[in-house]
């Protein structure tokens, strides 16, 4: 059972929301990965990741957050936004570095809406 529901929204530009519904672990993050890369190869540019239904990140949900990056920014552009980040959440992705190239909204609505 896949830990992400997957909506999509027509702004500018098509955007993809993953809702993460569970925190990013060991046990799925490869599932995380799949999911990201099916979605590129469907299509998918512009995603926005949704984390406000969940509590925390760990080390690995910090590192499945890089790889989505990487994956999305192949073509040089900033296509992946962050939303519903905790103040906890915002704290260690600020000190991991993260929000250097990751930009972080309060919302879905005004993530989706900088694209």
């Amino acid at each position: 059972m896949t830990f992400i529901q997957i909506t999509q929204r027509q702004e500018r530009v098509p955007v993809t929301v993953f809702q993460l519904l569970d925190r990013i672990h060991l046990g799925n993050f490869a599932e995380m990965e799949k999911i990201t890369k099916d979605a590129y190869d469907a299509g998918t540019r512009d995603l926005v990741i949704d984390l406000s239904r969940i509590e925390s990140l760990t080390s690995i949900g910090v590192r499945a957050l890089v790889i989505v990056h990487k994956l999305l920014s192949r073509d040089g552009g900033k296509h992946l936004r962050l939303a519903g980040v905790s103040p906890s959440m915002r704290d260690v992705l600020e000190i991991a570095g993260i929000t250097q190239f990751i930009d972080v909204y309060d919302t879905v609505e005004e993530a989706a809406a900088s694209f």
